[in-house]
């Protein structure tokens, strides 16, 4: 299974050069000399607290020793927490930091399994928390940095067979975390956030007596998510100091990043039940784009990309002969953003047109009868994102990407007399590098 690891290396970032005032002593002239605007110093040193928004996705694996095959139960939710942390600025190019943070995870998804619909195995999660380390660099006014420590996890995982009384295992899961993001200074005391995490917290096994079934789950979630945060002390930087950016013109840049499947399908109604595909892997591409800053904080642009999407995951339905799968290649997206510039960073909502160039497996492993069924799928995406100015014509950015790709249907009549229906979901994840062209 695709780790945060992809996410590290890749925080880039230069030094922002600053130029010293004059002092008029040294002018040989009798005229008074205008004094030089103060230098702008960015301090992240010192604690701050701050609350965080996001999405939340489930990736969710579960077998049973006396069965075969397994259940992926794939949901996403709706993030809210809080968090509080302390940064040292070792020196004007590196900052070390730690964080804790606590918060609402609301997965919840129970499904009848297909073809058994008398068997529901789901999971279900409550609050969540991490404890990290953040090792970040900084050109000034924003921090580009990777975050690694531990998780914990109020997860529920549940098996019910037919009537019979629900069988479950409720603990606080412990793991680890790691991630990756950007940080920039509003002025004053204020910053946002914008970051992954992805977080294993181990397995559950839960036991029910009418059965006699022991099932294995392992838990794991991925978090994109947004923040403000209030930092104690002197300002880091009044809003004025902000260097101002132009954002107006053409870029091109590259990316790269993790995704995660939510596939769900089912098939006639009479057969019952249902499946999830939950697969993450890495994704990779580039990307062209034009803006026009239209007044001196707003931003809206046109974006093109087209990358690598490497999910690749055929599971073997629980208790049965029946292997579900989906796998896709390449995907594009088009669509137009509408920023809010601070200066040096752009925070942006982002929506358009979606490609995906996707395959669904229906296949049996006594044959094997195989059918599938390839499509350059067509849908819409959303998401939001950061990026910010590292210097020159570079920027960078990091955001969050919701595609859906529609609907495919697949025939195996070795399997079922009727098609099944994959509704295919994705997550992206991604960090991206920018090159913008003109002044």
């Amino acid at each position: 299974m695709m780790t945060s690891k992809l996410m590290a290396g890749v925080a880039l970032c230069g030094l922002v050069a600053f130029s010293l005032p004059v002092s008029a002593a040294d002018m040989p002239v009798r005229a008074p000399v205008a004094k030089a605007p103060p230098v702008a110093i960015f301090n992240w040193t010192g604690g701050y607290i701050g609350a965080n928004y996001g999405t939340g996705i489930s990736e969710v694996d579960g077998t049973t020793a006396t069965i075969t095959g397994s259940v992926d139960r794939a949901d996403d939710r709706f993030t809210i927490g809080a968090q509080l942390g302390y940064n040292w600025q070792i020196d004007p190019r590196w900052v070390f930091g730690l964080e804790a943070d606590i918060g609402w995870l609301g997965i919840d998804r129970h499904r009848g399994d297909w073809n058994d619909p008398a068997f529901t195995l789901g999971v279900k999660t409550d609050w969540y928390a991490t404890a990290r380390a953040r090792l970040g660099t900084t050109n000034g006014p924003s921090l580009f940095f990777v975050t690694a420590g531990a998780a914990f996890v109020d997860v529920t995982n549940t098996f019910t067979f037919a009537a019979n009384p629900t069988a479950s295992a409720s603990k606080v899961a412990s793991g680890w975390t790691a991630g990756a993001g950007i940080e920039t200074m509003l002025g004053g005391n204020w910053t946002s956030k914008t970051e992954y995490l992805y977080i294993d917290a181990g397995s559950q096994s839960v036991f029910d007596p009418a059965t006699a079934f022991t099932t294995a789950y392992d838990n794991r979630f991925h978090v994109f998510r947004k923040a403000l945060n209030y930092r104690f002390g002197g300002p880091s930087v009044q809003a004025a100091a902000l260097p101002a950016h132009n954002w107006n013109g053409f870029y091109v840049g590259v990316n790269l990043g993790s995704g995660l499947s939510q596939v769900h399908g089912n098939t006639n109604p009479a057969i019952g039940g249902s499946f999830d595909i939950a697969d993450s892997a890495f994704n990779g591409g580039v990307q062209a784009g034009y803006n026009w800053q239209f007044a001196p904080h707003w931003v809206v642009g046109v974006e093109a990309d087209i990358g690598w999407l490497g999910f690749d995951r055929l599971r073997r339905n629980w208790n049965e002969v029946v292997v579900f799968g989906v796998e896709t290649d390449w995907y594009a997206t088009l669509r137009g953003r509408l920023g809010y510039s601070t200066g040096p960073a752009l925070l942006y909502v982002t929506g358009g047109a979606a490609f995906v160039k996707t395959t669904n497996h229906v296949n049996n492993v006594i044959g094997p009868v195989n059918a599938s069924s390839s499509d350059t799928s067509s849908g819409w995406v959303i998401g939001s994102g950061l990026e910010a100015a590292l210097g020159g014509n570079w920027t960078a950015t990091t955001e969050y990407l919701l595609i859906d790709a529609g609907s495919q249907d697949v025939t195996n009549l070795a399997v079922v007399a009727t098609p099944t229906r994959f509704e295919n979901k994705f997550h992206v994840f991604r960090f991206g590098l920018n090159y913008k062209f003109g002044s």
